[in-house]
């Protein structure tokens, strides 16, 4: 498996990470980790701070802690065994030193101010103080990093200009090719060595519907629509190759919800590059 640095955070990440996970029973979710974890895989998104979900993880790390980067994120909870989203800096406390506790580890890696969808939720995280929460617990020890998740391309150049992120996930696929201001943002934040994750990168799997015409939504691209007929010639391995190409990425993170789907993505370090070509299958579809 390929590693890269994660902008200046100076984490050395695996091409290829992992993130979702949820609604996979306990032992699926370790079995999962286990498996990624020893072909190379070394990042996990931790999107949903659900306790059995962290313990399950923690199960499949096994005392591997310290080969693993992983990102917990600032307001991403739980009520009644239920996701809950919050922007209260208390709760976001509360919930990521509980997330924590239930991975068995004293740290994050990557501290990450959860689903900023557009600059309306910036606005509301700046002014809340969740943002100053998320530097205080990177300048504590509680965090190496500080990271962002969003939808919007005006959010990651707001936030790169803030200086005090130091990753941005964002969607990365074939189907965002053309979302206004996509490229100019991941080079952005190359320039100023922000490192990208990519989330989505089969688009929330419609990449993978093959001879289907799919509707792609705006939450699977960034922000545009896109109606289009899968052609069989799209690949996971294709469409991997593809986001790594791209500026200022430096991993990949599709969800996973089975060994079958992990095995998948695991076969990217040792295909050929015409198995990697994405030429023409890109020119299909848009």
């Amino acid at each position: 498996m390929g590693q890269r640095i994660l902008g200046r955070t100076g984490l050395r990440v695996s091409e290829i990470g992992t993130e979702h996970l949820k609604r996979v029973g306990r032992e699926r979710v370790a079995s999962i980790v286990k498996e990624a974890l020893a072909n190379g895989v070394n990042y996990i998104d931790l999107v949903w701070s659900l306790p059995t979900l962290l313990e399950s993880v923690a199960d499949g790390m096994d005392g591997q802690r310290e080969k693993v980067h992983l990102t917990v994120h600032l307001g991403s909870g739980h009520q009644d065994g239920k996701y809950m989203r919050t922007r209260k800096p208390d709760q976001c406390k509360k919930y990521f030193e509980g997330a924590l506790s239930d991975l068995h580890t004293d740290y994050a890696d990557i501290v990450n101010i959860h689903y900023v969808k557009d600059m309306q939720v910036w606005k509301l995280v700046k002014e809340s103080g969740v943002v100053d929460l998320a530097v205080r617990l990177k300048e504590s020890g509680r965090s190496r990093a500080v990271g962002i998740s969003t939808h919007d391309t005006e959010v990651v150049k707001l936030a790169v200009d803030t200086g005090v992120i130091d990753v941005v996930t964002f969607q990365v696929n074939m189907a965002s090719r053309n979302l206004p201001g996509r490229n100019e943002a991941l080079k952005m934040c190359a320039d100023n060595g922000v490192g990208v994750v990519a989330m989505k990168p089969f688009a929330g799997g419609k990449l993978l519907q093959h001879r289907k015409k799919v509707k792609i939504a705006k939450c699977q691209t960034g922000g545009i629509t896109v109606d289009v007929r899968i052609p069989a010639t799209v690949t996971p391995i294709k469409c991997l190759s593809y986001i790594l190409s791209q500026p200022g990425v430096c991993t990949a993170i599709p969800g996973v919800s089975n060994l079958d789907e992990l095995r998948s993505v695991l076969a990217y370090p040792k295909a050929t590059q015409e198995e990697k070509d994405y030429s023409q299958p890109l020119k299909m579809l848009f």
